[in-house]
């Protein structure tokens, strides 16, 4: 036990040096990849990553230091999450790799071309009111 470690828990008071390896940092990029194709947010999601960027680390230091204390509270397995994605969105190659990732999630989506046989012909209401 070192100084920096709590008798109750056996681990880091405030921070833990979490080491993520290549393979948990592309299966988290495809996870958060995966939920913003889900929801349709494509445009938006590059939009706001484009814009903050250039402060990725600096974003990564501030939600370790503003987040980070308030994560134990939620679970272990939140708090380790929340490390592990913080670690991984502070390097500048992850944020370029989630934006390629997204952006060829929203091209194979519209290259998909229904065939004209699979669309079923709806009357002009429930065009109107699709439920």
């Amino acid at each position: 036990m070192n100084e920096y470690t709590t008798r109750r828990w056996e681990k880091p008071l405030l921070f833990r040096n979490m080491e993520v390896t290549p393979e948990e940092e592309e299966e988290l990029i495809r996870k958060v990849a995966m939920i913003i194709h889900k929801n349709g947010l494509e445009a938006a999601a590059i939009l706001m990553i484009e814009t903050v960027k250039p402060l990725s680390y600096i974003g990564g230091q501030m939600g370790r230091l503003f987040i980070s204390p308030f994560l134990p509270a939620f679970g272990d397995k939140i708090e380790v999450g929340g490390e592990k994605l913080i670690t991984v969105f502070e390097k500048r190659e992850n944020v370029e790799k989630l934006l390629s990732m997204i952006e060829e999630m929203a091209k194979a989506d519209s290259t998909k071309v229904e065939k004209p046989s699979e669309t079923k012909k709806r009357s002009l209401w429930r065009r109107l009111i699709p439920f």
